[in-house]
């Protein structure tokens, strides 16, 4: 019955700490200098679209900082991941369609434009 415990216990740490792996990776710094602006929640969106295909495309205010940060930020950015995150989902080939994918429409929506002064 003890073995029983300690191996749900060991269960269930492994299974956190395999969720939050990612996210706490970029949010550490593992990340290019030229996404310092970009939130954890946003970089963690990418990763998780580009290199692992789970999720939906980026939410367009993570898109917003994308393209803030510059389609050099974004090559710079799935270099990393790659280097960093094995293994990913597929080939590199279908991370790099992913990450052109990802590009495209985040530059379809472009950069937040600034609020128009009122007069």
């Amino acid at each position: 019955m003890a073995t029983f415990k300690n191996l749900s216990a060991l269960m269930i740490l492994l299974v956190v700490n395999v969720a939050l792996l990612p996210r706490a990776a970029f949010a550490i710094g593992k990340n290019p200098d030229c996404a310092k602006g970009m939130t954890s929640d946003c970089g963690f969106q990418f990763l998780q679209f580009i290199v692992f295909a789970n999720i939906s495309t980026p939410t367009g205010e993570c898109c917003h900082e994308l393209v803030k940060a510059g389609k050099n930020c974004h090559i710079q950015f799935v270099e990393l991941s790659l280097s960093t995150h094995k293994p990913i989902k597929g080939t590199i080939s279908d991370v790099y369609k992913r990450s052109n994918e990802t590009w495209n429409n985040c530059a379809a929506v472009g950069p937040i434009s600034p609020p128009k002064p009122t007069h």
